[in-house]
Order: structure tokens, then C-alpha cells, then sequence
């Protein structure tokens, strides 16, 4: 005898169909939850270098708003006849620091120097392409550089140049013809990185004894300058990692607070935020890079090409990430007081 059993609702098992729906949700799902996972992970990886890039940036203009006025980008200067002939050192540059001296200077950008839109400066072109600009103070007069022959004595310049422009140690040499004249200095640069820290040792793990971690990559040992804050006297570390950006100290720095001064690191000028070449080195993978633009400016903030009591600096850090060239800007405004 044939036994008959009727399956209710809850007993009857799923179709195929029904499966498969309930695994496509399932896959959307999951894939919709790696997606937010991954952006939300690129998104916290961003902000973290856009912090450190801004709070490199931030400590840079505190420095500079430090400054003496004439001693900011741009630089304004009254050529006089003394000891050092009729020659100027800008102020980027010290000799102290080897840092300095690596890939600092940026070649001038045309539009910039020379466009008469609000943020051009609105000169008449020199013909020069020398990575500097040099100007009366009413912008009436553009000096042209004889690039080509450095002058070691400070003068007289070439015939057919105004000034003469060692690009070894960024010095200027004038004319006797230019004694008394008040003339303007604008120029681009990598700011200098500089950081303090202690040397941990004797509460620190054994893996981060004496080791000191690097806000950005500055390339290699050669490129750092160390100095204990107290004395100024200099200090030689051991070691430097690029990748992880450990600077290695030895034991008898132990509790040392230091000072420690770089360049980011920095590569060829493949590419900048829009896709083309903007005129800056690109920052490696592990460095944040930054470039320093200042020039005079009216009350209102308009550029003039005039020497003026106010001062704007543009301040713009470059990191790269996922291929891509990111970028942080910051401007301060910096007065003759």
C-alpha cells in the first residue's frame, strides 16, 4: 500500500531559480561591501597624507612668516658697494645645510612671471629662461642675466647683461652702474623639511630603540642634516631606510632631541594633477614634495609688480598615490611690520 505525503509550504525545498536570485543578492551585496571597504580604506590612506602634507606645509609658513620681510620670497634688495662687491645671496640658500643645495630651484614659469592676468605678475619677458626674475621696484625695469658666464669677483657684468647669476651657490653679482637701486628678486623653490624629535632608547621597544620615523622619504643619508637642539651641534646618524623612513641613530644619542633637516625626495616631472608636466619634480611613492611660490601683492591680495609692504605666499605639497598626482595648497599673507 502506497503511502501518499503532502509537503507544506515550510517542508518544500528552494528551486533553482530561487537560488540562484538569492546568490546574485548575496554576491551584490558582498561586492557592494568591498567596494565601500576599499574606498573608505583609499579614502582614510588619502586624508592621511593630505594631513601630513598640510602639517609639513603649515610648519613651513610658520617659519617663513618668522622671517625678516626682505628675506621672503620674493626678496627685495638695495645694491650696495661694500666688501662683497655689488653681490647678493638669496636667501634660500646656506651653506651649513647640504640640503639645500638639491634639486632646490625651479625654473620660471612664463605665464606666471610674466602674465598681466590677477595672478601674473605682469612683467615684460627678459628672454631668460634662468629660473629667476630680477625687476626695479616699479616694475619698470626687468633685469636681463647673462646665465651663461658666472663673475666669482662680483663684477663688472657682461656688457650686454645686467647681472651675472652663479648658479653654484645662488649669488647675484650687479653692476657699479646699479649701486643704490631697489630692485625685487622672484624665484620658485623645494621648501626645506625640517622636524624635531627625541631619540627614543631606554622605554622603547627593542625595534624602535634609537630609531627616529621621518614624516616623508628624504631620498637617502646623504641628504639629512641632524643637530642636537641644545648645542646645534651636528649629529651623524648610522642608517636611513627609504622605504619604511626610519632614521637610525646609535645608543650614545640615546634621549638626544634633535633637530633633522631634508628635500623630499622627489622624481622626474612626468606628470602634475591634470595629467601634464607642470614644471615641479613629482614626489616619489614615499615622499610628500613642496613648492614654494611668493610674490608682492596689493592690501586686497591682487599681485603687483611693485615692492609692497604685503607679501602672498602660495604654498603647494604633491604626493603621489595609486599613480596619481595629488596636491594640497595653503597661501599666508606676510607683512612689513
Amino acid at each position: 500500500m502506497k503511502r501518499l505525503f503532502v509537503l507544506s509550504g515550510k517542508e518544500r525545498g528552494f528551486t533553482l531559480a530561487e537560488v540562484m536570485v538569492a546568490m546574485a543578492i548575496i554576491s551584490f551585496v558582498i561586492l557592494a561591501t568591498w567596494r565601500v571597504i576599499t574606498s573608505s580604506l583609499y579614502s582614510i590612506t588619502r586624508q592621511d597624507q593630505k594631513v601630513k602634507a598640510l602639517h609639513i606645509s603649515q610648519a613651513h609658513l610658520a617659519r617663513l612668516e618668522a622671517e625678516t620681510f626682505s628675506r621672503v620670497v620674493p626678496e627685495n634688495w638695495v645694491v650696495v658697494a661694500t666688501g662683497e662687491t655689488y653681490r647678493y645671496q638669496l636667501s634660500i640658500y646656506d651653506s651649513s645645510h647640504p640640503s639645500f643645495t638639491i634639486n632646490q630651484f625651479i625654473a620660471s614659469d612664463f605665464t606666471y612671471w610674466y602674465s598681466a592676468t590677477p595672478d601674473g605678475l605682469g612683467f615684460s619677458n627678459d628672454g631668460e629662461d634662468d629660473g629667476i626674475l630680477v625687476a626695479s621696484a616699479d616694475g619698470s625695469t626687468v633685469y636681463t642675466c647673462n646665465s651663461a658666464t658666472t663673475n666669482e669677483t662680483g663684477g663688472p657684468v657682461t656688457p650686454e647683461a645686467d647681472y651675472n647669476w652663479d648658479t653654484d651657490d645662488f649669488r647675484l653679482f650687479f653692476d657699479s652702474e646699479d649701486v643704490g637701486e631697489e630692485i625685487q628678486i622672484y624665484y620658485r623653490y623645494y621648501h626645506l623639511v625640517d622636524e624635531g624629535a627625541t631619540i627614543p632608547w631606554l622605554d622603547a621597544e627593542p625595534t624602535e630603540k634609537g630609531v627616529v620615523k621621518l614624516v616623508t622619504d628624504a631620498g637617502d643619508l646623504s641628504k639629512i642634516t641632524v643637530e642636537e637642539i641644545e648645542s646645534g651641534d651636528p649629529i651623524a646618524p648610522d642608517d636611513y631606510d627609504s622605504v619604511t623612513r626610519e632614521l637610525i641613530f646609535d645608543a650614545s644619542e640615546e634621549g638626544d632631541s634633535v633637530w633633522i633637516y631634508y628635500l623630499p625626495d622627489s622624481d622626474t616631472d612626468s606628470s602634475g594633477p591634470g595629467g601634464a608636466p607642470d614644471g615641479y619634480l613629482d614626489p616619489t611613492e614615499n615622499s610628500i614634495v613642496g613648492v614654494v611660490v611668493g610674490n608682492f601683492c596689493n592690501p586686497d591680495g591682487s599681485a603687483t609688480n611693485q615692492i609692497t609692504k604685503t607679501k602672498k605666499i602660495t604654498l603647494t605639497e604633491y604626493w603621489r598615490q595609486a599613480g596619481q598626482i595629488q596636491q594640497a595648497e595653503q597661501k599666508a599673507y606676510i607683512l612689513d611690520r
